[in-house]
C-alpha cells in the first residue's frame, strides 16, 4: 500500500496473473491499483479460505463448487458462484424478514431474483466511472484496449454508458446545488467567482421551484439541468464556476472542444473561475494545519522536505488570503 505523510494507506496494488488479451495459456504476471472497498472484499475472501488454496476465488469448503477429485486446487467455476450470489441474497432477504427490515436484495416486483455475474460488469464500471479519472482507470482496470471500450461497457459503443454516468453527475450536482440553496449557503461564499456563483445558483433556484415547491423529483431535475445547468462542480477544496475562456485547466489542455473543467489539472490558487464553500475553507484549514504538524515533528525534517512544506504552506495561505469575501483560514 502507498501512504501518505501521516502514514494512512490511499492506494492498494495486487499482484496477481492476467489472462484477457494475453497469448500464453498460462497468463502474464500483472499488478492492478485499487481501491479501499477491493482491500477490504480481498481480505474477506482469504480469512474465508484455508492457507493451503492457492487461488482467491477459490471453492469454500461449505459451498458449491467443490472439486469431484479430492486434491484437486482450481478456482471456482461461473456457475458455481452464481449459486453463491443467490444463496447469499436469500440469506441477506431472510434475515431482513426476521428483523422486519424493508432493504431486501429485491429483482423488481413480479420478477424473480436471479443473480448472474454478468449483471455486475457494468455495476463495477459505473462505480469506477465515477471517480475522478474513472474512465481513463476503467479502461486500464479492464483491460481494454481504449476509453471508448470502457464507456460502451456491457454493450456496444452506442449503449450510452458515458452519457449514463453524465447524467448521475449532473444529477448529484443538481441535487447539492438545491442543498446550497435552501441553506442559503449559496449566498456565503468566498473567491473571485463567488457572486457569478451566487447569480447562477439563484437564477437555477428559481427555475428549480414549481408553484412553491422545491424540485426533488429527479426526472424534473433532469430536465432543469438539461436546459439551465449552472455548469458549476463542487470540489474538496475548490468549487469551479465554469467559464471556458478564464478556465486555466482549459488552457492546459489546448482548446478541449468540451469546455468542461479538468480536475486533474487545476489551478486552484491562481484560476479565477473558483468559489469557496465553508466546506472548501475548512479542506484548506486542515491542508494548513495538516502541515503545520508535519513541520513541528522530531525528528526534524529533512531541510529540502521542510523547504517544500514551508513553500507550500506559504503559497496556499497568500493565495487564500487573496481571495475576495469570506475566508477564515488561521495563521
Amino acid at each position: 500500500a502507498k501512504r501518505d505523510e501521516d502514514g494512512n494507506a490511499y492506494r492498494w496494488r495486487v499482484h496477481s496473473r492476467a489472462f484477457k488479451g494475453e497469448e500464453d495459456a498460462e497468463g502474464v504476471e500483472a499488478t492492478w491499483t485499487v481501491c479501499e472497498p477491493v482491500v477490504r472484499a480481498i481480505q474477506v475472501l482469504e480469512q474465508l479460505q484455508p492457507a493451503s488454496q492457492n487461488y482467491l476465488m477459490g471453492a469454500l469448503l461449505h459451498g458449491p463448487g467443490q472439486p469431484k477429485k479430492a486434491g484437486v486446487d482450481r478456482a471456482i467455476g461461473v456457475g458455481a458462484t452464481n449459486q453463491n450470489l443467490n444463496l447469499f441474497a436469500a440469506f441477506v432477504n431472510d434475515l431482513c424478514t426476521e428483523r422486519e427490515r424493508t432493504d431486501t436484495i429485491a429483482a423488481g416486483q413480479g420478477h424473480a431474483l436471479r443473480l448472474k455475474t454478468r449483471v455486475f460488469r457494468r455495476t463495477l464500471a459505473w462505480f469506477i466511472a465515477r471517480h475522478p479519472g474513472g474512465v481513463i482507470a476503467g479502461a486500464l482496470q479492464y483491460r481494454h484496449q481504449s476509453i471508448q471500450m470502457f464507456e460502451g461497457y456491457a454493450g456496444t459503443s452506442d449503449s450510452g454508458f458515458r452519457a449514463e454516468v453524465e447524467s448521475e453527475q449532473a444529477i448529484a450536482r443538481g441535487e447539492v446545488y438545491m442543498e446550497m440553496i435552501e441553506a442559503h449557503q449559496h449566498t456565503d461564499l468566498a473567491g473571485p467567482s463567488a457572486e457569478e456563483a451566487a447569480r447562477r445558483l439563484k437564477d437555477f433556484g428559481d427555475r428549480a421551484h414549481f408553484q412553491g415547491q422545491v424540485a426533488l423529483d429527479k426526472h424534473r431535475l433532469k430536465r432543469v439541468l438539461k436546459r439551465h445547468d449552472p455548469a458549476i462542480y463542487p470540489g474538496e477544496y475548490v468549487t469551479c464556476v465554469n467559464d471556458p475562456v478564464k478556465a486555466l485547466c482549459e488552457k492546459a489542455r489546448r482548446g478541449n472542444s468540451e469546455g468542461l473543467p479538468s480536475h486533474g489539472g487545476c489551478l486552484p490558487l491562481a484560476c479565477r473561475n473558483v468559489a469557496l464553500t465553508p466546506e472548501n475553507t475548512a479542506a484548506w484549514q486542515r491542508e494548513i494545519t495538516r502541515i503545520d504538524k508535519r513541520l513541528a515533528s522530531r525528528p526534524t525534517l529533512a531541510p529540502r522536505l521542510d523547504t517544500l512544506l514551508r513553500s507550500r504552506r506559504t503559497e496556499m495561505w497568500n493565495g487564500c488570503s487573496s481571495f475576495p469575501g469570506k475566508f477564515l483560514i488561521t495563521q
